[in-house]
């Protein structure tokens, strides 16, 4: 077989797309053949729980040879070559197995040979499993290989389902007419029309070449085998398999023979399930597979491997003769079992590939696959023999459903064996149930809005930052690169809100391959985010050409907690009076910064034309406190009293002397409100009643009276206090203020000039500390 030295990408799609196919039918093939009516079948020949068993065990236990599988198809340079002539003696193993319900041979002789076949046609299969895996993983990459399983599995099960309704429906067509054996022939060769369907889209995938084939004699083949097993990391992954499939599989078939000897359901109510069970896979795999990607296979197999554990509890509440209501329960749970297994289905086996090393992966894949198989044996022989150690001492009944519960137990102990595994770049359990936890159907919305390329994408990245929607972290950060502006500038200010590790560094990375299309809000998603990396490249736009980046770098310099290294550029930004708006951005981020570095820019601004400029400085004076700060205040008030004079004014309150309580009061009575009561809180801080004063100011009406007399309620028997509150009360503040002047001096420039409610600024003033 020709085979090209090198595939395209394309080629390798549609290549996984055949192999898609592929699966879906050969899923089909093995629901027809095996499960649900190979059950069925050994019930018909008579056999019971150990024939049961054993035909579940054995294609499980020749799971082993995956190991020397893995093994010999390292020595092919075609992953295709290897794979087919196995691929195709499985399938044709199946042919004497339709003509079995025909044969006029006795029930114990077809039983034997039913197990025989089924035994060689596993021992085939398994031997070239291992290697069409790797070539699966050697085609989807990385991190895509959560979103590709997930889809194949979806596939396969739902396919699988339907077959399934179709082929009970047959055999209970064939049964009705007391016809079972043409039944179960008709099933099994509609099983071997889709294994050829299979194979056929099969031949169509693409080969690919193995770069270094691996040729060992026996001796070393002997060694490698125990290679995955003495890697610490990989035995840790094993040990969960061994104990996870052991309480997955214990129960083997025997929900179905429950179904059918306990309960009493026909084949079409029990494939039904199946079909239920397809519906909440395919609901579920793409999202399994999306967390699977994000947040890496060990904390969502955690969370899936719990409900899985739930799943036995609807055939315990099942009960015999009740056929409406165990259709129910059966039918409705199963498309809660769908959801869960295909969690489980998808992130055990990416487990696998995820702590396999590279170089060696068929080998392990092949010890992953054959615990799994192994376990998958010996797991339904346990359970069936603890079955046929129950019947001797209860009910059928109860027999099966303590079986049952004793698989919960054991899938909740597989839970515990996977807090071990180490997973390279999965998230913790915490950080992903912390993630998970708010997770709602509106949530799950927005999350594929944001994916979608229409006119709500733009909304919906920016619903995903304002809720906090972290499952969308990966799509926002792609559009990044969207060609469309607005929804750029959207991503931005969405991943500021998301909080995303990665987003810093992308966003970094556009600013330096693209700075002409640098806008905004890119600059303040970096100071929203307090990355330190990012602070270079902030310092780097203060000094663009482009005043609304400059104010921008300056503004989200100032979100950052530690940005001393920014503070030569900022000072000089603050000292820039061609562009006040930069001026003014600038002087607020060296206010949250706090540096006293700062003190001389601070005071040269207080002098700035522009009112925006002189506040913003005022503000940073208050919190700096530079020395030499209360000549520049005064000057300021004297030279420019307008609308930003009232901040100035505070600023002389904090900075200023008991002399400068006059001017500030001239500025606090030709303010409106809020002006005001700015300056008389630089009064109150000169005359250290702020605090209550600005409680007052909060209060209107009879609440504010109420206070004042409680706050003067221990000089409630002072005549003078009496007086200055009747006269309060009548509006006549400058009697009420020279009545409290008489008590404290202090308070005598107040009473010199009454600005309205400068009362709540002396009342403070008199109250004994």
């Amino acid at each position: 077989m020709a085979m090209a030295t090198e595939v395209t990408r394309l080629e390798k799609l549609r290549t996984l797309r055949n192999a898609n196919i592929d699966a879906a039918f050969s899923v089909a093939f093995s629901t027809l053949s095996t499960g649900a009516f190979l059950v069925g079948f050994v019930q018909l020949l008579g056999g019971g729980d150990l024939w049961i068993g054993v035909l579940t065990a054995i294609p499980s236990l020749m799971g082993l040879l995956q190991i020397p599988g893995a093994i010999w198809g390292r020595s092919f340079s075609s992953f295709k070559r290897f794979v087919t002539p196995g691929g195709a003696a499985w399938r044709l193993l199946y042919v004497p197995i339709a003509f079995l319900p025909l044969l006029p041979l006795p029930n114990e002789l077809r039983l034997t040979l039913l197990a025989l076949i089924v035994g060689f046609a596993s021992f085939i299969i398994n031997l070239v499993n291992p290697i069409y895996n790797d070539w699966l993983a050697e085609m989807v990459p990385g991190d895509s290989r959560g979103w590709f399983f997930a889809r194949r599995n979806a596939i396969g099960v739902a396919v699988g389902g339907i077959v399934g309704i179709i082929g009970a429906t047959v055999l209970d067509a064939f049964r009705g007419r007391d016809a079972a054996p043409m039944g179960f022939f008709s099933v099994f060769v509609l099983g071997l029309i889709c294994a050829a369907v299979s194979f056929t889209f099969y031949l169509r995938m693409t080969d690919l070449p193995r770069e270094n084939p691996v040729r060992q004699d026996l001796k070393t083949s002997l060694r490698a085998i125990g290679t995955p097993f003495g890697d610490k990391g990989f035995r840790k992954v094993l040990i969960y398999l061994v104990i996870g499939i052991f309480g997955q599989t214990m129960s083997g078939n025997l929900f179905i023979a429950f179904g059918r000897e306990s309960l009493g359901l026909d084949f079409r109510v029990l494939q039904a399930t199946a079909l239920f069970m397809a519906v909440g896979n395919v609901l579920a795999a793409t999202f399994w597979g999306f967390l699977a990607d994000k947040y890496g296979n060990k904390p969502v197999l955690v969370i899936a491997g719990c409900l899985v554990a739930l799943n036995p509890i609807a055939w315990m509440i099942c009960r015999p003769g009740a056929d409406v209501f165990n259709a129910a329960v059966l039918w409705s749970s199963h498309v809660y079992m769908g959801i869960a297994w295909a969690g489980v289905n998808l992130c055990q086996f990416n487990l696998i590939l995820a702590t396999a090393k590279p170089e060696d992966r068929a080998n392990y894949l092949g010890a992953g696959m054959t615990t799994i198989a192994v376990m998958g044996g010996v797991a339904p022989l346990a359970g069936a023999a603890l079955m046929a150690v129950f019947r001797g001492s209860m009910p059928p009944e109860v027999a099966y459903k303590t079986v049952f519960g004793i698989s919960i137990v054991g899938r909740f102990a597989g839970v515990i064996f996977l807090i071990p595994v180490v997973e390279a770049g999965a998230r913790g359990f915490g950080a992903t149930l912390r993630d998970l936890r708010n997770l709602s159907p509106r949530g799950v919305r927005t999350m594929r809005a944001v994916g979608r390329a229409d006119q709500g994408r733009e909304e919906a990245i920016g619903r995903a930052g304002r809720e906090r929607n972290t499952l969308a972290a990966d799509e926002v950060l792609r559009a990044l690169n969207d060609p469309v502006p607005r929804v750029r500038r959207r991503a931005a200010a969405a991943l500021a809100d998301l909080r995303d590790d990665r987003a810093t560094g992308l966003i970094l990375e556009r600013i330096e391959n693209e700075p002409d299309l640098v806008e905004e809000e890119l600059v303040d998603a970096l100071g929203r985010l307090g990355d330190s990396r990012a602070l270079p490249m902030l310092i780097s736009i203060l000094g663009s050409p482009r005043p609304m980046l400059r104010r921008a770098a300056a503004r989200a310099l100032g979100r950052f907690e530690d940005a001393s290294t920014a503070m030569p550029a900022l000072i000089a930004a603050a000292e820039d009076s061609e562009d006040p708006d930069l001026r003014r951005v600038a002087l607020q981020a060296i206010r949250h910064i706090g540096d006293p570095a700062a003190g001389e820019a601070l005071i040269d601004a207080l002098i700035d034309s522009h009112p925006s400029v002189r506040i913003a400085a005022a503000e940073a004076v208050v919190e700096i406190l530079p020395p030499g700060a209360a000549p520049a205040l005064r000057a300021s008030l004297l030279q420019f009293p307008d609308e930003g004079a009232s901040e100035v004014a505070y600023a002389l309150g904090v900075l200023g002397v008991p002399e400068d309580i006059d001017l500030i009061l001239q500025i606090a009575e030709r303010s409106g409100t809020a002006g005001r009561r700015r300056a008389l809180l630089g009064v109150a801080h000169q005359l250290q009643t702020e605090p209550m004063a600005y409680r007052l100011m909060l209060r209107e009406g009879m609440p504010r009276d109420q206070a004042l007399l409680e706050l003067l309620r221990p000089l409630r028997r002072n005549a003078t206090v009496e007086a200055a509150l009747h006269a309060y009360s009548q509006g006549d503040d400058r009697k009420a203020l020279q009545a409290l002047a008489r008590i404290d001096s202090a308070l005598e420039p107040l009473a010199l000039r009454p600005v309205p409610e400068a009362f709540l600024v002396a009342a403070p003033r008199i109250v004994p500390k």
